[in-house]
């Protein structure tokens, strides 16, 4: 693992997508930067990516499940950017982690994610930009 590893965003769970999304932007001064539908059947999530504007690009997301219940308030999803997503996934079970869903590629959006476990069983999502920024290597 090298310095390109970022902590990235936290996702909390919720019932009320346009209702929490609101609440962030008014309260705390956030905007929404994107929205996205992810998965199908029970994996299937909705998301909503909110950001500061501090030029940080650290976010808040709030997500929900589409065809399934909102977990119990409490628990948050860690996020993570890491250069190399089969690297870092590799690391996770060979310090004590698990993995939780294995490595989607996600052409069409850029990314590939893996979510894994920490020991104590807190959820992890790992994302790998695929998109090379113009100008850098192949």
């Amino acid at each position: 693992m090298n310095g390109d590893t970022r902590f990235a965003f936290t996702k909390i769970f919720v019932d009320d997508i346009e209702a929490q999304a609101a609440f962030y932007c008014a309260a705390f001064d956030m905007t929404e930067k994107n929205r996205l539908t992810i998965g199908e059947g029970e994996s299937a999530v909705e998301e909503i990516i909110l950001t500061s504007g501090r030029n940080d690009d650290s976010s808040l997301i709030v997500w929900r499940y589409v065809e399934r219940p909102t977990p119990v308030p409490g628990e948050a999803v860690l996020g993570f950017n890491v250069p190399d997503v089969q690297a870092t996934v590799r690391a996770v079970r060979e310090s004590g982690g698990t993995i939780d869903t294995p490595i989607e590629q996600m052409p069409d959006i850029g990314f590939a994610v893996a979510f894994v476990k920490d020991p104590e069983g807190h959820l992890i999502e790992v994302t790998q930009n695929l998109r090379t920024t113009e100008g850098a290597g192949a």
